[in-house]
C-alpha cells in the first residue's frame, strides 16, 4: 500500500507539470494562448538613390522628388504614422519643403511623399549641399501587436545651384602646358587654395623642354591654382594648356599668355553623387 501511495503522488506531479507547460491552459504564469508581437520592416522602397537635383530657382521646371515608404509586404490592419526629418551638410536645411508626418492607412502597405528644394540664398555653384531625408519614428496606431524592424531609413540628395564645366568619373586630372619657342622655359606648379602663395604644392614641372605637365591626384578635393613662370623672365609668353579628365574629356585653352610670374588658372573639384565635377577659370 505504501508503494502504491508514492506511485499515485508521482503520477499526479507529472500530470501537473505537463498541464502547466501547455500554452492553452489558464494559469497565473500563462493566461491563455501566447501570441508573439509581429515584426514589421518599414523603410524607403523606391530606387531614388544618391540623386543630384537643382534648387527650383535654378531650374524653374524642376518638380518635387517623390519617394515611397512602405513595408514591402502585406498591409497591416492598423494605420502606421511615420515621423520624418531632414538634415543638411551645412547644418541649415531651411530651404526644403516636406511633410513632417505621413500615414500609411490600415489595409495599405506604402505611401508616396514629396520633397522640394528652394533657393537658400547661398551661391554654391556646383558644390553640392547634401540633404539626408530620414524616417525618425513609426507609430502603429497605438497597437502593441507590432514592432519596427528598420529597413532603409534614409535617402541622400545632392542639391546644386549650377552645372560644373565637366562631370566625370573619379580619377586623376592631367594638366599639360606646351609652347613652340624652344628658347622659352616655362615652369609650372599646382598648389592648393585660391591663388594662395602659401598653398601646398601638389605637383610641379620644372623641365627644360617645350612641354610641362602636372597631375591633380584623385584623392584631392577643393580649389586648386596653377602657378607659372618663365625661368629667364621672357615676357609676355604664349602657351597652350589642356586639362585631361578621367573619362577622356579634354578641355584646351589655346594661345594663352603669361605677362609675369603668376597664377594662370584655378580649378574647383567636388564630388556630385557618385561622380566628380570640375569648373575651370582662366585668370
Amino acid at each position: 500500500m505504501k508503494n502504491i501511495k508514492y506511485l499515485a503522488l508521482l503520477l499526479f506531479s507529472i500530470t501537473l507539470l505537463i498541464s502547466c507547460g501547455q500554452d492553452d491552459v489558464d494559469s497565473v504564469t500563462n493566461p491563455g494562448i501566447f501570441t508573439p508581437t509581429s515584426e514589421v520592416n518599414i523603410g524607403f522602397t523606391d530606387a531614388n538613390l544618391d540623386l543630384v537635383v537643382y534648387e527650383n530657382d535654378t531650374d524653374p521646371s524642376a518638380t518635387p522628388i517623390t519617394f515611397t515608404i512602405g513595408t514591402g509586404s502585406n498591409p497591416l490592419d492598423v494605420p502606421m504614422t511615420l515621423t520624418l526629418g531632414v538634415s543638411s551638410s551645412d547644418g541649415s536645411p531651411e530651404a526644403v519643403s516636406y511633410p513632417e508626418t505621413v500615414t500609411i492607412p490600415a489595409g495599405e502597405n506604402s505611401v508616396e511623399i514629396q520633397i522640394d528644394f528652394s533657393d537658400d540664398g547661398v551661391t554654391e555653384g556646383f558644390i553640392p549641399e547634401i540633404y539626408t531625408f530620414e524616417i525618425l519614428d513609426v507609430d502603429f496606431g497605438g497597437s502593441d501587436s507590432y514592432y519596427l524592424a528598420p529597413g532603409e531609413l534614409t535617402r541622400n540628395i545632392s542639391v546644386i545651384d549650377s552645372d560644373p564645366d565637366v562631370l566625370t568619373s573619379t580619377g586623376p586630372v592631367e594638366i599639360t602646358i606646351t609652347w613652340s619657342d624652344s628658347s622659352i622655359d616655362l615652369d609650372v606648379l599646382l598648389v592648393t587654395g585660391d591663388q594662395d602663395l602659401n598653398g601646398t604644392v601638389l605637383d610641379s614641372s620644372l623641365g627644360v623642354t617645350t612641354t610641362e605637365s602636372v597631375t591633380l591626384p584623385s584623392s584631392e578635393d577643393g580649389l586648386f591654382s596653377l602657378y607659372m613662370g618663365e625661368y629667364y623672365s621672357n615676357y609676355p609668353t604664349e602657351y597652350d594648356v589642356s586639362f585631361t579628365f578621367p573619362d577622356g574629356t579634354v578641355k584646351t585653352f589655346l594661345g594663352a599668355k603669361i605677362q609675369s610670374e603668376s597664377f594662370t588658372f584655378t580649378m574647383l573639384k567636388a564630388p556630385i553623387g557618385s561622380q566628380v565635377g570640375y569648373t575651370l577659370t582662366q585668370l
